[in-house]
């Protein structure tokens, strides 16, 4: 091999041994990494957007989620990446697609980003970035939110659905995960049957898991279903209750028939109620 052709391959060689890190721009924590066509439309999938949602994609690249979201179902979006490049790269993507005026991209860390406009929100970041990411999530987004992570995780918070998408004309495989912002409901309630009995539950929320002397369930955002177990002339019932969380009240109806409803103690709230991190 020619000598000049040896040193080409090895400085080669010598770029693509380096850490991902230090092959990007000064103050870029994540490697830019373009999202396959089948993963945007699996993200897109488990994300559900409509007309009406915004979704802001944090480490947006060139746009493509943004865009796509835009153009197939009039998404109003935001694109955040700290890259000028990446950022002009997105704003041209978006203009030649005909969706500028739906879409935007701003030059910005994702942390000192407000995500309180935001009904979805979407994530190709890395795992201590997810979670450093999440505490922010949990203060900022609404109950309902949609969170869709493309490969990485967010630790102890396990997700509602998990796909595997095959890439590289099926050689490949990508992992996608999409969690729903619950409600946050720990504390103490005053539940009230459909026979007209009150009963206290003292609930502990881990993400969108709930527990308590006597009751379980889960939340998807503001829907909730609860098993309660209460003793009736001293034998327990255990009943199925489903309905939604309404800010410092619940109710809905009970399997089988009837209805139930829930007020919160607003002074044990405060006491009660762990912030997930």
């Amino acid at each position: 091999m020619h000598t000049a052709v040896r040193l080409c391959w090895a400085a080669v060689a010598a770029l693509l041994a380096l850490p991902l890190a230090a092959q990007q721009p000064p103050g870029i924590d994540v490697p830019y990494v373009t999202t396959p066509p089948e993963v945007v439309a699996q993200m897109l999938a488990l994300a559900r957007p409509t007309r009406n949602d915004v979704l802001y994609d944090l480490g947006s690249g060139d746009g493509r989620i943004v865009i796509e979201a835009a153009r197939r179902f009039g998404t109003r979006g935001l694109g955040v990446d700290i890259d000028p490049v990446r950022v002009e790269e997105a704003t041209d993507n978006a203009r030649r697609r005909g969706v500028q005026d739906r879409v935007r991209f701003r030059r910005q860390d994702l942390f000192a980003t407000d995500l309180r406009p935001a009904s979805i929100v979407t994530l190709y970041l890395l795992p201590n970035l997810n979670l450093e990411l999440r505490p922010k999530l949990f203060e900022q987004l609404r109950p309902g939110t949609r969170v869709v992570s493309h490969a990485f995780h967010m630790g102890d918070w396990a997700p509602d659905t998990v796909v595997a998408v095959r890439v590289n004309q099926g050689v490949g495989r990508a992992m996608v995960y999409a969690w729903t912002i619950p409600a946050q409901i720990a504390g103490r309630w005053t539940l009230t049957t459909p026979e007209g009995r009150r009963v206290t539950l003292q609930l502990r929320q881990q993400y969108q898991r709930f527990t308590g002397p006597g009751v379980s369930g889960r939340l998807v955002g503001d829907r909730i279903d609860i098993t309660l177990t209460e003793r009736v002339n001293g034998r327990p019932l255990t009943r199925r209750l489903s309905g939604r969380v309404t800010g410092d009240g619940m109710s809905g109806s009970v399997a089988g028939g009837g209805a139930w409803r829930a007020m919160r103690a607003p002074a044990i709230r405060s006491a009660t109620s762990t912030a997930p991190r």
